[in-house]
């Protein structure tokens, strides 16, 4: 009956956040532009969610600015879960 709203914590768009960061960069890679203006807009999309913006009464928001910083953290956050292995 009623669709239950489920809010995502911080880590949960930051990963998001990086899968589909590593998804456009493999779409530039193999130079599949339409995949790349997908991800480029889902990646919008997970800021805006993230944010919680409204983006038709929030008309200022810098969203380019917002993007560069939620990349920041979503890669700190990615660079906190990496295991080093040595190989020798």
């Amino acid at each position: 009956m009623f669709e239950q709203h489920h809010e995502g914590t911080g880590s949960e768009y930051a990963r998001i956040f990086r899968l589909l960061s590593a998804a456009k960069e493999e779409a530039e890679k193999l130079q599949l532009r339409n995949l790349m203006h997908l991800t480029n807009m889902a990646l919008l999309q997970v800021v805006i969610d993230w944010d919680g913006i409204d983006p038709d009464r929030e008309l200022d928001v810098n969203l380019e600015k917002l993007v560069g910083s939620k990349a920041k953290i979503a890669m700190k956050d990615a660079s906190e879960n990496l295991i080093l292995i040595d190989r020798h």
